[in-house]
């Protein structure tokens, strides 16, 4: 197939959020990326959006990031370059009147980061090898049992089956929604509650997606 770039306007700087919910600081949106890699990259190919969850993470040194996607996908398959949005989530949660110290209206609290720019899709075998190796490093303790091995022959019948991403970012807030329009004790009252709706379990629902898990024998 015949790459092309995709015939989209530029994207414009993220449009809207009250000044006291947006955040440039550059070293706490690399500490929000860092710990919630998992992007949901929009963009647009005529009249039809494409939305994905991919794994992105900053170039050393850079603004930049990387990530590698299905080859498949039809959001990036046979583009050389594609325009996008790119929102990082990090935690969230109703916050209710009555987690509040005062009198207040309930309302949804939550952590992300906001970006656009250009993505550009790289098929280069070597390249996506690169990308490979350092997703791992990223996400690989030192002492993990697996360690990337170009020579892996999972690796080897993989790699083909992939696009290498690397995306440069053109703009790019924090939008961190924490209370910060109400008083000191009411926002860490609701900071307290969101963190506390994340220690319940979603095992039960996640489980409903999965067949059954065999049981222990007691022969």
């Amino acid at each position: 197939m015949m790459l092309t770039e995709a015939e989209v306007p530029a994207v414009a700087p993220v449009p809207f959020h009250y000044d006291a919910f947006r955040f440039n600081d550059p070293e706490r949106i690399d500490a929000l990326v860092d710990s919630f890699p998992l992007a949901l990259v929009v963009s647009i190919d005529g009249p039809q959006p494409h939305a994905n969850h991919v794994p992105l993470f900053r170039v050393a040194g850079s603004r930049d990031l990387f990530g590698h996607v299905d080859a498949a996908n039809p959001q990036f398959a046979g583009l050389r370059r594609i325009h996008a949005r790119i929102v990082f989530m990090g935690p969230d949660s109703y916050i209710p009147p009555e987690a509040y110290v005062t009198r207040q209206l309930p309302t949804w609290n939550y952590v992300s980061v906001h970006m656009s720019g250009i993505v550009e899709i790289v098929n280069d075998p070597a390249h996506k090898l690169d990308v490979l190796r350092e997703t791992a490093l990223r996400l690989q303790p030192d002492d993990a049992p697996y360690q990337f091995d170009p020579h892996d022959e999972r690796v080897k019948r993989f790699a083909p089956h992939i696009l290498a991403l690397r995306v440069r970012v053109e703009h790019e807030e924090a939008r961190i929604k924490l209370s910060q329009d109400k008083s000191l004790a009411d926002q860490h009252a609701a900071l307290d509650h969101l963190l506390a709706s994340r220690t319940r379990s979603p095992r039960p629902l996640l489980e409903t997606f999965l067949p059954p898990a065999e049981l222990p024998r007691h022969d």
